[in-house]
């Protein structure tokens, strides 16, 4: 490798450093904005320091927003009986474009026994002492459909159904244009259990 300024280098380990960026998607990214406008790099620079500072957790659902609690716990048109629970804050983008307006509780995580993360890692007493206070008709645990996933549900339904709220489960079933023969056998299953009347 050649013998490259520390700047340079820092500027790409920096990078490296960011979810799903390996070193030579690193590498191009530092480059690129070396070549690009000293203010279009600044900018980027500038959105940063202003994203960090604005942003805060909110205390209710551990979403991130400019405010808190967050704009839509503040909504007072949205559904409090209904509280969908996230692993994380990119998701509540998802359920908003379809519609969704129930409540939310973030999770930050999910467990992992390879990873070390407990459920004392995330938010689970938060949600705890939330469901408690608001007491919510229903739950929904909108962890992802995988082992990790299915994991952290089935314990957070364990400590939520002694509250004495519905607790559910996202539906799941056979993705579209998918083969029965590819799918999983926990898919399958879910498919058969969630079947519907065409009448």
């Amino acid at each position: 490798m050649a013998n490259r300024d520390r700047t340079i280098e820092n500027l790409i380990e920096q990078l490296n450093r960011l979810p799903g960026i390996g070193p030579k998607s690193a590498e191009r990214l530092a480059f690129h904005l070396l070549r690009i406008d000293t203010e279009e790099a600044l900018q980027l620079a500038r959105a940063i320091e202003q994203v960090r500072a604005a942003v805060k957790t909110c205390s209710r659902c551990s979403n991130l927003d400019a405010q808190d609690p967050c704009s839509i716990c503040m909504d007072g048109s949205r559904d409090a009986t209904m509280l969908l629970v996230v692993e994380d804050p990119r998701e509540i983008a998802r359920f908003e474009d379809v519609g969704y307006k129930g409540r939310y509780h973030v999770l930050g995580g999910r467990l992992s026994q390879l990873e070390g993360i407990r459920p004392e890692d995330l938010t689970t007493s938060q949600l705890l002492a939330r469901v408690q206070k608001d007491k919510p008709a229903e739950v929904c645990l909108a962890t992802n459909p995988d082992l990790e996933g299915e994991g952290t549900a089935r314990v957070l339904a364990e400590r939520l159904v002694p509250l004495g709220c519905k607790v559910t489960r996202l539906a799941r079933g056979l993705p579209a244009g998918s083969s029965i023969a590819q799918v999983s056998a926990s898919i399958l299953a879910d498919a058969i259990e969630g079947r519907r009347s065409l009448s």
